[in-house]
């Protein structure tokens, strides 16, 4: 493999791991800073994803397309809560993953909408191949040795910084204590005044919207959609990403993106005597280890605090 190969690669890697991040930035609010064991965040990504493959593949500027769909992941998170919220602890995360399924299974029998299992082609519009974007022309390549994998990387992480900036000043607010005051204690919190029920939604519908916004970056990254996209692993690999990097830490979500992309992109080069479609498992094998030595010798995560481990059911 050529050096430029091996950056493309590498580019592609960190392109997805800046995904991520957005993605597990959504659960991080709705996790770590409300307490909703929220099972089924990938499907606001899916939301975010298809909504801008659809309205694109059917006219609609990408530029429009994308605000739109980060407001109809938004919408879907608030629409979802509002049955759902009033339930605690392990009954609202079985809520959340089967609505997640639920949505997968319907874009899978909407091929005429969706393309089904074959996928939406062309989801989003002017980009290129996977991971590159058009308007850098080869020439430019040529020109100042800047690879096209380059463009995108640079808009996901800053998508992803944005957002990361964004949630901390949120986090010096008011608002912020109210989520973790209902967090550590909703009874405690509707005592002193607080509507734990609004707040839960608030958070639960900005949430979606950010993994509406991963979900949008993952198109322009993909170019094409499949309803396997948005398994339940991607919500799992999240919960990973979110107890490696700790919880309660934007900071730790960024690099534990960084570090679980690169994990389950670096077994690929393992020279193990498997077939390759069991090279999946073993990525996720790795993972797991990862995650079973973290909890078991520093469970608040790289970045997290001991404080924030408690989640009031």
């Amino acid at each position: 493999m050529s050096s430029l190969l091996a950056f493309d690669f590498w580019a592609l890697v960190l392109t997805y791991a800046g995904i991520m991040a957005v993605f597990v930035l959504g659960l991080q609010l709705q996790v770590g800073d409300t307490g909703l064991l929220n099972f089924g965040h990938v499907a606001f990504m899916a939301i975010g994803a298809y909504g801008t493959g659809l309205m694109v593949t059917n006219g609609v500027p990408l530029l429009l397309a994308i605000p739109l769909a980060v407001l109809i992941a938004a919408i879907a998170g608030v629409l979802i809560g509002i049955p759902t919220l009033r339930l605690r602890g392990d009954y609202f995360a079985i809520v959340t993953i089967a609505a997640g399924e639920i949505l997968r299974i319907i874009i899978m029998n909407r091929q005429d909408e969706t393309g089904g299992t074959l996928g939406l082609r062309g989801a989003s519009g002017s980009w290129g191949r996977q991971g590159t974007w058009k308007g850098v022309p080869g020439w430019f390549h040529d020109t100042f040795g800047i690879s096209q994998k380059v463009p995108l990387l640079v808009l996901t992480w800053l998508v992803a910084v944005v957002v990361a900036v964004f949630l901390r000043h949120l986090g010096k607010s008011p608002w912020r204590r109210a989520l973790r005051a209902v967090r550590e204690n909703e009874d405690a919190a509707s005592a002193v005044g607080k509507n734990v029920f609004k707040l839960k939604l608030q958070s639960l519908g900005i949430g979606a919207g950010i993994a509406g916004l991963s979900g949008v970056l993952f198109t322009l990254y993909q170019t094409s959609l499949y309803p396997d996209n948005f398994l339940p692993i991607v919500t799992f690999i999240g919960f990973a990403i979110l107890i490696l990097g700790g919880m309660g830490s934007y900071f730790g979500v960024i690099v534990g993106s960084i570090v679980i992309g690169f994990i389950i992109a670096g077994a690929r080069f393992l020279d193990l005597p498997i077939d390759g479609d069991k090279l999946a498992a073993v990525q996720y094998m790795v993972v797991g280890l990862i995650i079973m030595a973290i909890m078991a010798f520093r469970p608040q995560g790289l970045f997290g605090k001991k404080e924030e481990l408690h989640l009031d059911g």
